[in-house]
This record gives structure tokens, C-alpha cells and sequence, in this order.
């Protein structure tokens, strides 16, 4: 029941009135990727993954992170924001607490929570608050802050090199349009088409996503296109068709109408997709998460060999001792590794899959156990 409603609240939360359907420049290079999502492999930890690490972050009894809110995972540093209060745990790579960090000076939220959320840039630490932009050092010292930073007020941006991107993924009124789907500069790459009917869609995760200083992602999830970026304009559209049987009628308005009513039917077709987000380049694979109340969320594309694997199939074996590697929500990467994080109750789990295999579980991993905090896990894909 609990399960449901922390569903329930997600979607409604993120559910907002917006325009779907998208005008571009025909000559733009697409690249199609078909993904039928009951023939997606997966295997076992042993045929897949290579370098996989369990590591417990630490703290006292006082340092206990409820909830994460927003996470950066490197080799050098863990840093995550927890939901509670929004406080900054700052971990080495061996997942001790370097620093917990509860207030800026000079800054006062109104709902006590003092972050939002943490991003990487270079090896600094960005954290945004209510009306705040601070600029850490990777050991926690603040190089810079704002704590009149009206973020919230701004549409997301992105910049390569020179050149700015500006998502407009703005509001729909009864009596307007949104003005632009994608900026570079001052010029419109991307526009919303005026005649479309649809407007309520489920946001996946950050609408521009940066993976280097010359490339990034603009994600617009319900269409099922990711359209990758360079400094110079939009290189090529990734777009992700699935089967009908998985894929929302969008005809059907009635759907659209309302929140609850799109979250209704979507309780009712767990197999469809809501939408596709949160891309990452690893080594050869484009990874990408599939919005889905049943279906697997995370899947990897081979770029040089064509093939789909579904990360959520990738089974533990002997060689983990049976642990879960994967949360269903976080996944992100420094370029080397995946970085995932699971919780101290897939112990008990693990060890009876163990047990019933006539295995025994490494000491190292009982004692994961114990746990107060989540669990970083660090592995590699063959």
C-alpha cells in the first residue's frame, strides 16, 4: 500500500501541463533503436559485469541518510543529498563520512530543507537550494555561494564551448503557446506543434543532460526522443519505438485531461511507457531508463554491435553471492564505472537465495547487514 501511494505521489508531482509533439528540421540525421521489451536479454553478474564492489557508506546514528534526493558517484567522492532535510553527506571512495554539511551561513530556507540537490562539474560540487547556488570543493569547502539564485524561475540551460541551449518546456495556458521546444541562442531549433491536443505528460528526470564539454542530451520522454547536442547544433535524434501494445494511445484525450486520470490509466496498463529519460554514455552503450510501472527501467544499447540488453535481467549469481546490484531508480556513471545503490534489507534476501543454493555467503558481505546507510555498488559492463 505504501508502495502505491510513494508511486502515486511521485507521478502526480511530476505531472504538468505541456505541449508534446515536435517541429524541427527535416535534413536532421535519425537514428531509430526498436526495443521489444520481452525479448530483451539479460543474463547473470558473472557473464555481464566485471569489478563489482559493495561499499557501505558510514557515519554514527546521527549521520542516518532516510531517503536520497539527489546523488553524485565518483571514483574520488560519493555525495548525496537526503530527503529528510536536504542535508550534503560528503563520503570518500571507501564510503567513509568526510563531512555532513546542514547550513550555509547567511542562509535561512523556508522549509528547512537546505539542498535541493548536488551536480558535478569538473571537480567541483554545484548544490541548489531555495533561492541558493553554492560551489563546493570535492572535500566539502565552499568556493562560492548565491543565496539569492532564482533558479526556479529559469528555464534549464545547458552550455558547450560557446553555445547555450535553453529547453522550453514551458506551461500551456488556454490562451497561449509555448514560444520554443529548443534554443540555441538566440536561434529556435525545435518548436511544439500549435495543432497538438495532448498536454499532460510524465517529466523523466532533467530535460538537458550534459555528458561532456561537447556533447549533451535534450530529452523530451513522452515522444520518445533524445536529441543529442553538439556546439555547433543538433547532431542526430535517437528515437526509442516500442510496440503498440507498450506505447500510450495518444488519441485518447481523455487520458491527457488530468493527472489523476493519466495516472489511472496508466495503474490500469502497467506495460505501457510513459516516457524514456536519463541518458548516459558508457563506453560503447547508450544507457537510458524506460518510464514504465512494470517494465524493466533500465536498459543498455550497444552502439557498435546493435544489441539491447536489459540491465533490470542481469540476474546475481554465485560470484555476488545472490546480493542485488541494481536500484530501480539511481544509475549513473563516471565514464570507468556504473554506480548503482541498493539498501541493507537485500541482505537477508541474498542470504536465503544463498542458502537455498547450498552456498554460503562471504563474511564481507553478511556484514552489510549492519548497515545504518544505503549501499553504493560499483561495477563495470563487459
Amino acid at each position: 500500500m505504501k508502495r502505491n501511494l510513494l508511486i502515486t505521489l511521485l507521478l502526480l508531482s511530476t505531472l504538468a501541463c505541456y505541449a508534446q509533439r515536435l517541429i524541427h528540421d527535416p535534413s536532421i540525421p535519425i537514428q531509430k533503436f526498436r526495443i521489444i521489451i520481452e525479448q530483451l536479454r539479460g543474463g547473470t553478474v558473472s557473464e555481464n559485469l566485471t569489478d563489482l564492489t559493495y561499499i557501505p557508506l558510514g557515519g554514527t546514528k546521527n549521520d542516518v541518510i532516510d531517503y536520497i534526493a539527489s546523488s553524485v558517484f565518483t571514483k574520488e567522492r560519493i555525495a548525496i543529498v537526503n530527503n529528510e532535510n536536504g542535508h550534503l553527506f560528503l563520503y570518500d571512495e571507501k564510503g567513509n563520512l568526510i563531512k555532513r554539511i546542514s547550513k550555509i551561513d547567511g542562509y535561512k530556507p523556508k522549509d528547512k530543507r537546505v539542498f535541493y540537490g548536488v551536480q558535478r562539474e569538473g571537480n567541483k560540487l554545484i548544490l541548489f537550494g531555495e533561492l541558493l547556488k553554492a560551489t563546493l570543493d570535492f572535500d566539502g569547502n565552499i568556493l562560492e555561494k548565491d543565496i539569492d539564485y532564482k533558479y526556479k524561475t529559469e528555464r534549464p540551460i545547458v552550455t558547450l564551448g560557446e553555445t547555450t541551449y535553453t529547453y522550453g518546456r514551458t506551461e500551456v495556458k488556454k490562451d497561449s503557446f509555448p514560444e520554443f521546444a529548443l534554443k540555441m541562442n538566440d536561434q529556435i531549433l525545435v518548436r511544439y506543434d500549435t495543432r497538438d491536443t495532448v498536454s499532460n505528460i510524465f517529466s523523466q528526470g532533467t530535460p538537458l543532460v550534459k555528458i561532456s564539454d561537447t556533447k549533451a542530451f535534450a530529452i523530451f520522454p513522452t515522444t520518445y526522443n533524445f536529441f543529442e547536442l553538439s556546439p555547433d547544433g543538433i547532431s542526430k535524434i535517437h528515437q526509442f519505438l516500442f510496440p503498440l501494445k507498450n506505447t500510450i494511445d495518444t488519441s485518447n484525450f481523455q487520458v491527457y485531461k488530468s493527472g489523476q486520470k493519466l495516472f489511472e490509466y496508466l495503474n490500469k496498463n502497467q506495460e505501457k511507457v510513459y516516457g524514456v529519460g536519463q541518458p548516459l554514455l558508457y563506453k560503447n552503450y547508450l544507457i537510458l531508463q524506460i518510464g514504465s510501472l512494470k517494465l524493466a527501467a533500465w536498459v543498455a544499447y550497444d552502439i557498435n554491435r546493435g544489441e539491447i540488453i536489459s540491465l533490470n535481467k542481469i540476474l546475481p549469481d554465485v560470484s555476488n553471492d545472490f546480493l542485488e546490484f541494481l536500484d530501480r531508480n539511481t544509475l549513473t556513471t563516471d565514464g570507468e564505472y556504473l554506480y548503482s545503490i541498493i539498501y541493507p534489507n537485500a541482505i537477508p534476501r541474498a542470504k536465503d537465495k544463498s542458502r537455498n543454493e547450498g552456498h554460503s555467503m562471504r563474511n564481507e558481505y553478511a556484514k552489510l547487514e549492519k548497515s545504518l546507510n544505503p549501499i553504493l555498488v560499483r561495477f563495470k559492463l563487459n
